[in-house]
């Protein structure tokens, strides 16, 4: 389950990143065009149709403000918040909706069918790629004016309070319970930083074109000196995330914790047990060998209902409540 959370979480934002390339290209695009019908010009009074170098082009001030604006909307409300306040609607209450219609509406619905109609959707690791998106989008703002920086960032931190918030309550009061036993999906959401942290090395190496003391390029050998200090970042990231980072990680203990351990004393602590998941092994210990008590079956959330039987490998008991 981890390594199909972390795939899932890799492709989804791969997926978001070519998203937002290809709206940014339709966006300029389209600003180029609505600035050159309404006859936009540079600061020396050049017509902006008449410059013909994509990196002139795009520091132009109409262009610079024009991408600015439309990448402040693009993010804050559109991206950062609206769809997470929608979020609650779709993945939490319309389906509780829907599954109190049909089984309210159909008697022939009942047992674990009636609670799995109920019931909430599994978690999923999706929302690291909803962040790194937001991340994504947050450092895009730098290769325009600093107008709209403080006011997407405020937006950003305001929004992810409110997704704080609502996985908060989703993890505590409607999910099923769940375990992720690896540490896959944190390391490449780590890893997946180092392209979009990258970005920010890019934007560094545009903005200081031709200012005093640095490089002044033009065209395709600043598009690739770009490229170049992306590409830089991404490999000393990825070196630093691969060898240095696990030297600040706890040393393994030199004695297992766990030597001691058996399976009858984690059995009696953990209900799920290769016996009491295994369907067919508790309809045999009921209908084949008679065991008294047979092997409970183990269900999310009925752990009460389960009986020990040491004889069968089955020690675990819900203990009353007081």
């Amino acid at each position: 389950k981890d390594n199909r959370e972390a795939c899932y979480m890799i492709l989804y934002t791969i997926a978001c990143m070519f998203n937002v390339a290809l709206d940014f290209v339709t966006t300029y695009a389209t600003a180029e065009k609505v600035m050159e019908g309404l006859g936009f010009r540079t600061y020396f009074g050049v017509p902006l149709q008449e410059v013909t170098e994509f990196t002139a082009k795009f520091e132009t001030y109409g262009m610079q403000r024009s991408l600015a604006e439309n990448t402040y909307s693009y993010a804050f409300p559109s991206t950062f918040l609206i769809p997470f306040l929608i979020e609650p609607f779709p993945a939490v209450l319309a389906p509780l909706w829907v599954g109190q219609l049909i089984v309210r509406s159909h008697p022939e619905v009942q047992g674990k069918e009636a609670q799995e109609w109920l019931g909430m959707a599994e978690m999923e690791m999706g929302r690291y790629a909803d962040l790194l998106l937001n991340a994504i989008l947050g450092v895009l703002i730098f290769y325009f004016p600093g107008g709209y920086t403080w006011m997407l960032f405020l937006g950003m931190a305001g929004s992810h309070v409110w997704i704080y918030l609502f996985d908060h309550y989703r993890v505590i009061r409607s999910i099923p319970s769940c375990i992720f036993a690896s540490y896959d999906v944190e390391w490449w959401a780590q890893a997946m930083f180092a392209p979009i942290v990258g970005i920010i090395a890019s934007v560094w190496t545009f903005k200081n074109n031709c200012e005093p003391g640095m490089w002044c390029l033009r065209g395709p050998s600043l598009i690739g000196l770009c490229c170049v200090a992306w590409t830089a970042h991404v490999i000393v990231h990825m070196l630093i995330l691969v060898y240095v980072i696990p030297k600040f990680g706890k040393e393994p203990p030199e004695e297992d914790p766990a030597k001691d351990e058996t399976f009858e004393s984690l059995a009696r602590r953990v209900p799920c047990t290769w016996f009491t998941a295994n369907p067919v092994n508790c309809l045999r210990s009921k209908y084949f060998y008679n065991h008294s008590p047979a092997c409970s079956y183990y269900t999310l959330g009925k752990e009460s209902t389960m009986r020990a039987n040491p004889a069968v490998g089955c020690f675990y008991e819900a203990k009353k409540a007081a």
